[in-house]
């Protein structure tokens, strides 16, 4: 897969001039090999390149473009992560992979650097064909010519996918230690004299007479109560999750019943809500996985302004987790998007951009996402909307 691509460079100074090479066909480096790995041969320079080639092949991501960035060569390992074959890469550059995670800045600064002929590294967010997510850890080289111009770069990738993930765990379990003292405090000191404020409150709404300017006030007073315990309940949810109550759930059946829930919703009244969904079961907690979707609708809608269309989506996909198959959730709308700078936080308990908002609705559904075994993807461009997918393991939560 290397071949035509591993050209011996004439050398000038630290520069590297290519030169024309015949490609070798296979046959001809099984060849080479046999003759070259006899007792007592001497390793020549095609042994060495087909060594190096293997090698790399094996250890690492690779690929490699022209100066226009069009992909002119991929190795396996390449197209294993990305979930494309060679042929659909070839020509094309890697906006095929990009998964928007990144801000345009991040790209130009790469460019900046690699067209003035300096390597480049740093760490990628990539989108699989399948839409799933993995991190790089990427180094570019630009080969130059005689005149220190870049005439094609190879970029040599790791998968650090579990490593990032393992790092933001960590971050996670820091605040939500500190998170799950103050729960603790919230739900004795707060919660529980709410529940007897707003009954008090009803019984006295009650002896008001109907169209009495009071009974008014006090009807806005218990609607901040519920919105107010709605929060405390979130909270409490995203601090301190339940252990999931697992069977088998159909996903067909859970999405209608997030469906009929939302046609009864007064705010949901002027969104166009469809779903399309597999036949499929999922080891579950109906219950914690039916409020995350419908959470999502929600947000989804207030994103929209309670006016465009929302899709949901339940689909077989082949990543797996924990070794084993897993499936997509997906709620997608039609509504402004999020900026490329928020899109790193929108998962980030109390981020909200949303005047009253909490933001606690995306980190809560991240938080029973996680106590089922899978994760949370955010996808979205500014002018065309947001897909938020929650990618689930078949076979359920880890024992």
């Amino acid at each position: 897969m290397f071949v035509g691509f591993w050209q011996t460079p004439t050398m000038t100074g630290s520069k590297a001039t290519p030169t024309p090479a015949t490609p070798i066909p296979p046959p001809a480096i099984e060849a080479v090999a046999v003759a070259n790995t006899a007792p007592g041969a001497e390793r020549g320079p095609q042994q060495e390149l087909i060594d190096l080639r293997y090698a790399l092949d094996e250890a690492s991501i690779v690929a490699a473009t022209d100066v226009s960035g069009k992909i002119t060569m991929v190795n396996s390992r390449f197209c294993a992560i990305s979930g494309y074959e060679e042929a659909e890469l070839i020509g094309q550059d890697h906006r095929l992979i990009n998964s928007g995670h990144h801000p345009k800045a991040y790209f130009i600064d790469m460019w900046r650097t690699i067209g003035a002929g300096k390597v480049w590294r740093g760490e990628l967010c990539n989108r699989r064909k399948d839409g799933a997510l993995y991190w790089v850890d990427t180094t570019i080289i630009p080969l130059v010519d005689d005149r220190g111009r870049p005439y094609r770069y190879m970029a040599i990738r790791n998968d650090i996918t579990a490593r990032v993930a393992a790092e933001r765990r960590l971050r996670e379990q820091t605040a939500l230690a500190r998170l799950g003292e103050m729960a603790s405090v919230v739900a004795h000191e707060v919660k529980n004299p709410l529940a007897g404020i707003s009954g008090a409150i009803q019984i006295v709404r009650k002896r008001i007479p109907e169209g009495s300017p009071e009974r008014a006030v006090l009807g806005d007073v218990l609607e901040r109560i519920t919105a107010l315990n709605a929060t405390m309940e979130d909270l409490l949810q995203y601090a301190r999750p339940r252990p999931p109550q697992v069977r088998d759930v159909d996903l067909s059946l859970l999405v209608a019943s997030v469906m009929a829930r939302s046609a009864a919703d007064p705010l949901l009244q002027g969104v166009d809500l469809s779903a399309q969904v597999d036949a499929l079961l999922v080891r579950a907690d109906a219950t914690m996985l039916e409020g995350a979707l419908l959470n999502l609708v929600i947000n989804a809608a207030q994103a929209l302004g309670h006016r465009g269309s929302v899709r949901i989506g339940c689909r077989a996909v082949a990543t797996l987790i924990a070794g084993g198959p897993a499936v997509a959730i997906e709620v997608a709308d039609d509504g402004p998007g999020i900026p490329a700078d928020l899109l790193t936080r929108v998962l980030e308990p109390f981020f909200t951009t949303r005047h009253r908002g909490t933001g606690l609705g995306l980190a809560v559904v991240q938080r029973v996402t996680e106590v089922h075994g899978g994760m949370v993807e955010v996808q979205s461009t500014v002018g065309v909307g947001t897909v938020v997918r929650l990618v689930l393991p078949v076979r359920g939560p880890a024992a």
